[in-house]
């Protein structure tokens, strides 16, 4: 009887130790993730909205995600733009800020008239001024953009560069209100030509030092030519965005021939962001600004959050005041938001 009764006091030990370790272990989980998770203010500085998704669903997207601000360009017809802004910014209760689409009316469309696309602009930054909308600046010039077979977009491409006729334009427009320029070319997609628009990136910088010019996607560029850039300006920088492995499915895009193929991919096999790449952040902090890019209707509704999360842990990676400002402070300078980055 008393060797069952000492057995039944060990058992009970033995469970309270079970109990104790095992909460000890889950707390220590917990804190072990927070740590690497950045979670300071978070701007993703373009993404669009275009046909394919509603404006409140677009509006769900955006309040069901920790991105303190989303900087957003309209897609679609041109007459719905600014309507549509307006639905979307009352929905969120001001999470969004206005880029004034520079891509509508047929801008990047190699046959179209250049002088109609560039008057849709001037009338799109009109709307807003008389729909008192304080726009931050305009979304993305298309510079460069490989065809699409796609079901959700059929499109010839464009191959142009930076003193081309419409983008010479397009740039003056947005000289004239002293904001960043966002320039989409894709340099390895036009790798024939990729020398070509490197000089001339070095060479409109230098012509404007007091410019901000922005490169969508990384530019799909080279670890060798981004130094380039650091090394000949000081005033040309790279957006984040498609630079991930949600993106980076070339080989896959190239035997299908539906799509870009030149993503870039910052991260290794690991989804840790490369040294190389880290190390460049962590020594040019000030020259990358964080964004998701959003376009199509499965990049808002099927991995958002995920990518969002994804980001946060690379951000967590790199030095304290590196994560803030590609999170956060260097959209908020370049793009005079005056918040405070927490």
């Amino acid at each position: 009887m008393l060797n069952i009764m000492f057995q039944t006091i060990k058992n009970i030990k033995n469970s309270y130790f079970i109990i104790f370790l095992l909460t000890f272990l889950l707390s220590n989980f917990k804190t072990t993730n927070a740590e690497i998770i950045y979670n300071g203010t978070l701007i993703d500085a373009h993404s669009q909205v275009g046909i394919l998704i509603s404006n409140e669903e677009v509006s769900k997207e955006i309040n069901n995600n920790d991105v303190f601000l989303t900087f957003l360009s309209m897609r679609g017809k041109h007459e719905n733009a600014t309507k549509r802004y307006k639905s979307i910014q009352k929905q969120t209760q001001g999470k969004v800020r206005y880029l004034i689409s520079t891509k509508l009316k047929g801008f990047a469309r190699k046959k179209r008239d250049p002088n109609e696309a560039i008057r849709g602009i001037k009338d799109l930054k009109r709307q807003a001024i008389n729909n008192k909308i304080k726009y931050i600046g305009f979304g993305e010039i298309i510079v460069q953009h490989a065809p699409h077979d796609h079901e959700k977009l059929k499109y010839e491409g464009i191959n142009l560069d930076l003193k081309s006729y419409r983008i010479k334009k397009a740039i003056d427009i947005v000289f004239k209100d002293d904001v960043p320029v966002i320039l989409h070319v894709e340099m390895n997609d036009y790798e024939e030509d990729s020398k070509k628009i490197l000089d001339q990136l070095i060479e409109i910088g230098n012509e404007y030092p007091n410019k901000i010019f922005l490169l969508m996607h990384m530019a799909q560029i080279e670890f060798e030519e981004a130094k380039f850039i650091f090394e000949n300006t000081k005033n040309v920088h790279f957006i984040t965005s498609h630079s991930d492995p949600y993106r980076a499915k070339n080989e896959k895009r190239k035997r299908l021939g539906k799509a870009q193929t030149g993503w870039i991919n910052l991260f290794n096999k690991k989804n840790n962001l490369k040294k190389k790449w880290k190390n460049l952040m962590n020594e040019n902090p000030n020259r990358f600004v964080f964004a998701i890019d959003n376009v199509f209707d499965h990049h808002w509704k099927k991995n958002y959050k995920e990518r969002v999360y994804f980001w946060r842990k690379a951000l967590a990676s790199l030095n304290k005041n590196t994560a803030s400002l590609i999170a956060c402070g260097n959209a908020n300078t370049y793009f005079k938001l005056k918040i405070q980055c927490k």
